[in-house]
């Protein structure tokens, strides 16, 4: 059996074990059950290149503020104006080192992310919204986009594409992301 796989299906019991009201339910007078809707996260390693930047540039990976910022028409135009500043001023290049740089002028996915991120908070965005996120592209090639969480969805902000989107209209499937403090990471 696939080990993802069983671990999702023993965090679903576990949630259900522990939610389960027993028999006390049945002396219950109220005629609604409460809704159960289990959510399964698991724990992702935090990626090594991640970890090497941030023990060279702590105040890159600070954490703090909101979880999530309040969509507004002036934060979607500075989350476009970040995206294409920093798609126009890295050059891409395969990083064969996978060496996270911030704003240089070539580099990978990576670079790219991280340089937003740094952008956005300089730009006064709560660092706790930024999400670095995994996912593939649609050659399946492994590729990081910054992942902004707004009261209205989650907006990708991608070097492939100019454009800022939501992340259902992305199309893509997280991997794995970051969580408020980019150096804690949940999988898929």
């Amino acid at each position: 059996m696939n080990t993802k796989f069983s671990m999702k299906i023993a965090g679903l019991v576990l949630a259900l074990v522990v939610t389960s009201t027993g028999g006390a339910s049945a002396y219950h007078q109220t005629s609604t059950a409460p809704a159960f809707e289990p959510v399964v996260q698991m724990a992702a390693i935090t990626p090594l290149s991640m970890q090497y930047f941030c023990a060279k540039n702590r105040s890159e990976c600070r954490s703090g503020g909101s979880g999530q910022v309040t969509m507004t028409p002036d934060l979607m135009a500075m989350l476009k104006q970040v995206n294409v500043h920093v798609n126009r001023a890295i050059r891409p290049k395969v990083d064969v080192s996978d060496n996270w740089s911030l704003n240089p002028t070539a580099g990978d996915c990576e670079d790219y992310v991280i340089s937003k991120r740094s952008m956005l908070i300089r730009h006064g965005v709560s660092a706790g919204s930024l999400r670095i996120a995994y996912t593939h592209t649609r050659r399946g090639e492994p590729h990081a986009v910054l992942v902004v969480r707004t009261s209205q969805g989650d907006y990708v902000l991608d070097n492939l594409n100019n454009s800022v989107k939501t992340l259902r209209a992305s199309g893509y499937n997280i991997r794995s992301m970051s969580g408020p403090n980019p150096m804690r990471w949940t999988a898929g």
